[in-house]
C-alpha cells in the first residue's frame, strides 16, 4: 500500500487538476516568487527556477507530498530564504541578490 498524500489532495490526478495559482505581476513583467517575494518567474507553476532563492515553482500555495523541492514545503523555504538566503541550505551556492527591478 502506498503513503498517503499530503496537503488535502485525495490523489495525485486531484493534485495535478487544481486551479492555477494567481501571482502578482511587476513593472519588469515578470511575476513574483512565492518563496522570496521578488519579481523573477516567467509565469505561476512554470516550474522556473527563481535566481535569488532557487525555488523551484511547482504552483505550490500549501504543503503536499508531490513538490518539487526535495522535500522541503513553501512555508521551510520562505523561513530558510530568511535566514540563510536560498530556499535550500544546499543552494545557497547558486543565489544572486535580487536585481532593483525584480524588488516591488
Amino acid at each position: 500500500m502506498s503513503e498517503p498524500i499530503e496537503g488535502g489532495y485525495e490523489s495525485f490526478e486531484d493534485f495535478c487538476s487544481r486551479p492555477d495559482p494567481i501571482y502578482p505581476k511587476g513593472r519588469n513583467g515578470m511575476y513574483r516568487c512565492p518563496c522570496c517575494m521578488c519579481f523573477t518567474l516567467s509565469g505561476p507553476g512554470r516550474y522556473d527556477i527563481c535566481p535569488v532563492c532557487f525555488w523551484e515553482d511547482d504552483g505550490t500555495t500549501g504543503e503536499h507530498g508531490f513538490s518539487p523541492n526535495y522535500g522541503v514545503t513553501l512555508d521551510e523555504a520562505r523561513e530558510n530564504y530568511r535566514t540563510i538566503g536560498a530556499s535550500k541550505e544546499h543552494d545557497v551556492q547558486y543565489v544572486r541578490k535580487p536585481e532593483p527591478e525584480e524588488i516591488e
